[in-house]
């Protein structure tokens, strides 16, 4: 390697280099590490520095099993574009909460301040506004500015909620939740975002509408449970504690065709809600993760079902043709 306009570059990309394991190969690690070094000896700084995140972050791909053509890698690149619409139409769904809350005239009553009243839905537009457009992102197949988004969520999200003011919440110091939003809601935000972080970016893309199919039925389901429940009686159960499950688990149906690559999809997809209730409740709701289940299970073999007959279907008309 030669040394190029900025040392510094050239000193974290040596750092780069050596998180790629040793079965990876020398001449390998040598080939990148030269072409990362001429792309660095010719661009500014900023260029450089992410030409080193790039080879850090597929080295650490690489270390732990996370190339597109490892089976953990490609579970990710599977889950991740439902992982992200999950956080963004429940993100949606807690703005929508918190505007109807804000609307409440007994709210209102209740706050004496302008920040009481306006403080708490800026600071809940503030946490969700990262998994709502990191969404939209996935949908729109901007899969660099979803990964971003992400980022700002993983990070921003817990900074936001550590660092606001209580009465800007619109909560007291000791309590669990800010304007609506739980601490089990910011987890879950920031867990699902988290999923993108690890898919190897050649695998990112929907190889299917189940993505968008996933989005439009939760909202739709969130939309008429609110329509037909006043605010304040849906409290209990939600279009989104109904449909997310199941349409989830079919949509890992159609895009997981093999039971390995489908039990490794759910087992990622099951992380967030079960390491949220681990993490931020000493009582988890057994009800609740038992929903969870048996609606997943229930859209999964549906679609599996509907999958494997529209396969077979296929297959005899293919050799029913001269």
């Amino acid at each position: 390697m030669t040394m190029g306009r900025h040392p510094l570059n050239n000193r974290l990309l040596r750092w780069a280099v050596a998180l790629y394991p040793a079965s990876y190969g020398a001449g390998a690690r040598a080939e990148v590490a030269d072409h990362a070094e001429r792309h660095i000896a010719h661009a500014g700084r900023l260029s450089g520095l992410r030409e080193v995140a790039g080879v850090a972050g597929h080295g650490a791909r690489v270390r732990f099993g996370l190339t597109s053509h490892r089976p953990l890698g490609r579970a990710f690149a599977t889950v991740a574009p439902f992982a992200a619409v999950l956080a963004g139409t429940y993100a949606l769904l807690l703005a929508w909460q918190a505007v109807q809350l804000a609307t409440d005239p007994d709210f209102f009553a209740l706050s004496d301040t302008g920040a009481r009243k306006n403080g708490p839905l800026v600071a809940t537009a503030a946490l969700v506004a990262g998994p709502v457009l990191m969404a939209g992102a996935v949908l729109a197949d901007r899969w660099s500015a979803a990964r971003t988004l992400a980022a700002a969520t993983v990070v921003a999200t817990p900074l936001i909620h550590l660092l606001a003011r209580p009465d800007l919440l619109g909560m007291s110091a000791n309590a669990e939740t800010s304007f609506g939003l739980s601490r089990l809601d910011l987890a879950l935000l920031v867990l699902n975002a988290a999923l993108l972080l690890p898919a190897p970016p050649d695998r990112t893309h929907p190889r299917s509408t189940a993505p968008r199919a996933v989005a439009i039925a939760i909202v739709t389901a969130s939309v008429a449970v609110d329509l037909t429940l006043p605010f304040g009686e849906n409290n209990a159960l939600t279009g989104f504690d109904l449909l997310a499950p199941a349409a989830t688990g079919a949509a890992i149906a159609c895009t997981a065709r093999t039971a390995g690559r489908a039990a490794l999809a759910t087992v990622l997809l099951s992380a967030p809600p079960l390491l949220t209730r681990a993490l931020t409740s000493s009582h988890p709701s057994v009800p609740m993760l038992q929903r969870v289940v048996v609606l997943y299970a229930f859209g999964y073999v549906i679609a599996f079902g509907v999958v494997r007959l529209t396969d077979r279907l296929s297959h005899r008309a293919g050799l029913s043709r001269p």
